[in-house]
């Protein structure tokens, strides 16, 4: 009796340690599915996030920051995926994409951004050929003459004035850019130092330096207060030495 009764249980003990393999075997088969489920998922929405940043970094680029976003929109909805985010600064996109895996959204934030060469310009200050700039055309810059910047520059402001139309509906005078050394000893003449500078000496001179007039654009002027907390996102400083709020400076 002894020994059937330890035949038996020991046949009940495989019977619950073969149920127990089955159910562990069966829980690590759901899991991997599980995982092998989510990982192209993920891969995915990582690649969605990427692609859905470099288009709206691209657009930000080569045509308007407030088209942006919609490339970015466009492009994740292209990759099965979600924009929940987009914020752009300058040339640079920050987005936010996700994608549903079991009834849970997965979310991945990506950013790109486009450089800016560096563009070299021939000739000293005041002296750079008219082909090696461009002249900046849009609303509220003087056409005629018109204003010329640096190549870099140029990109950096209409990207700039686009932003304040965006956001102001209004638009920023522009009335001065590059000027040459005839134009520098003219309103050296007219103002003398140190309201001009120098001839050969002005930013200007270099292509670099943009003037915010007609009306110009004065200190405690909505147009001031917005160039005050926006311009460095596209590369602009003020002149502050001598003090000339309608004077700002590209630095890159």
């Amino acid at each position: 009796m002894t020994v059937r009764r330890r035949v038996i249980d020991d046949r009940g003990a495989g019977g619950v340690l073969a149920i127990t393999i089955a159910a562990g075997t069966m829980a690590f088969s759901l899991l991997a599915l599980s995982l092998f489920s989510v990982m192209p998922v993920k891969a995915s929405a990582n690649a969605a996030a990427d692609s859905a940043a470099i288009a709206a970094a691209e657009t930000a680029s080569s045509r308007s920051t407030a088209q942006a976003c919609d490339s970015a929109a466009e492009v994740a909805t292209l990759n099965q995926a979600t924009l929940l985010s987009c914020d752009v600064l300058g040339e640079e996109a920050t987005v936010t994409v996700g994608r549903d895996i079991f009834a849970t959204t997965y979310s991945v934030t990506a950013r790109a951004a486009v450089p800016r060469p560096t563009h070299q310009t021939s000739g000293a200050n005041g002296a750079i050929p008219l082909e090696n700039l461009v002249a900046i055309s849009y609303p509220g810059v003087r056409a005629d003459p018109p204003v010329y910047l640096r190549p870099d520059a140029a990109s950096a402001l209409v990207h700039m004035l686009d932003a304040y139309h965006s956001q102001t509906g209004d638009y920023l005078p522009v009335d001065e850019g590059y000027r040459d050394l005839a134009g520098q000893q003219q309103a050296f003449d007219e103002y003398g130092w140190p309201r001009a500078a120098i001839p050969g000496t002005s930013n200007h001179g270099q292509a670099i330096a943009i003037d915010f007039v007609n009306p110009p654009v004065v200190r405690g002027a909505a147009q001031h207060a917005w160039l005050v907390e926006n311009a460095a996102q596209f590369g602009f400083e003020p002149l502050t030495d001598p003090d000339e709020p309608w004077h700002w400076d590209y630095a890159g």
